[in-house]
């Protein structure tokens, strides 16, 4: 009898939390003006978990072989030299947070959590039982769609918070509170924190709430529904909405002939990504964090950003960008000169070259002087409008 008992005194709070669900699902289907297909699950989950869940989020984003992005973004200047990737991006997850959603589970940390923040996650859940996605594998396309899905949440949110009608200049003052943010409060925080992780980890939701209104205004949930069939491809597209909804597409930049270069003088590739624009934002805000640079990456059209190891050598990275105009380019040439300077090698032999060729700028690290000219005309071969 005593064990009898202690199993339905167990059962009790999952009970409670399935009761929970289910009126916060049909309130959620109203709002959203979807349904669900199955109940999602729900239990009581741990700082622990969520710590699990940043880190395989964190491998969607900056690639799966984290060791290798690490070696790019430290030899970029975009995280200290002693600093371990993995461990920096799992040291405080979970802090703050209440209630997160993955793989078909609601895992609530904090079993008070308030109805939106309960519904702003369930709604994930919803939207991945309606749209299956291909997301490019870089960190570009992989925040750019974070962006749209968080962003359909932030929706549901504001639609709680104004259940009758947004008001007219909602977007506005939601996309002036975002500038703000970024401008000023998240620079306390890039103090002790790298900006690359305080910009990173709160692109998803706070630009997302932007991209996601933007789409509301348009058109109401019908508009979000269409974006998941053409959801946006780059961070371009998130930070300007007009850009997506002209469906402004990046240059595309093809890293075939570096790698051949490379390959026959014993480097192989290792990692790589796309930056975009808010990735190369960041490269200018981490090198220099007191000035407003946004105007140096806001022309950027595409980019292509790759690692290269050989051994007894430091890893060498190529950095290609293309850019609308050749005014943008000159403009952001001019700042990567700047930061180019701190990333001088110790080694005599090996070099930072920043190089313009009309509209493109191509950025290179640790690169041994006799192979200089041989990768910049490489370089050059790879680029080629899309749009």
């Amino acid at each position: 009898m005593i064990r009898i008992a202690a199993v339905v005194l167990a059962l009790l709070p999952l009970q409670d939390l399935e009761k929970r669900r289910d009126a916060l699902a049909a309130r959620l289907e109203g709002i959203r003006e979807l349904k669900f297909k199955t109940p999602i699950k729900i239990r009581e989950g741990s700082r622990r978990e969520y710590a699990a869940f940043a880190l395989e989020n964190a491998k969607r984003v900056y690639g799966r072989d984290l060791g290798a992005a690490e070696k790019g973004l430290k030899a970029m200047g975009l995280i200290p030299s002693k600093l371990r990737l993995e461990f920096a991006l799992t040291l405080h997850a979970g802090f703050g947070v209440k209630v997160f959603y993955t793989n078909g589970e609601l895992l609530l940390i904090d079993l008070q959590a308030g109805d939106e923040w309960v519904l702003n996650k369930m709604d994930l859940g919803l939207v991945d039982q309606h749209f299956t996605p291909r997301v490019a594998e870089t960190l570009d396309g992989q925040l750019a769609f974070a962006a749209l899905r968080m962003g359909d949440a932030e929706v549901v949110k504001h639609r709680i918070w104004h259940p009758e009608k947004l008001p007219p200049d909602y977007l506005s003052k939601v996309t002036a509170e975002v500038e703000k943010w970024e401008r000023e409060e998240s620079k306390l925080a890039s103090t002790v924190v790298p900006r690359l992780f305080v910009r990173v980890g709160e692109f998803a939701w706070r630009r997302g709430a932007v991209l996601g209104l933007t789409l509301f205004q348009e058109g109401g949930w019908a508009s979000l529904d269409k974006a998941y069939a053409d959801p946006p491809v780059s961070t371009e597209q998130v930070l300007h909405p007009v850009k997506y909804l002209k469906r402004e597409k990046p240059i595309d930049i093809n890293p075939a002939a570096v790698e051949t270069l490379l390959g026959e003088k014993g480097y192989k590739p290792v990692y790589r990504t796309v930056m975009g624009e808010l990735g190369t934002a960041l490269v200018l805000e981490s090198h220099f964090p007191k000035e407003d640079l946004s105007s140096a990456s806001e022309g950027w059209g595409g980019d292509t950003f790759s690692v290269f190891e050989k051994e007894g050598a430091p890893p060498l990275v190529v950095w290609t960008t293309a850019w609308d105009t050749e005014k943008d380019a000159v403009d952001f040439c001019a700042q990567a000169f700047n930061f180019a300077g701190t990333l001088t090698p110790e080694n005599a032999s090996l070099a930072v070259p920043v190089l313009l060729n009309n509209s493109s700028v191509a950025v290179a690290v640790n690169v041994p002087k006799e192979i200089e000219k041989e990768l910049l005309d490489a370089v050059w071969k790879g680029i080629k409008k899309i749009y």
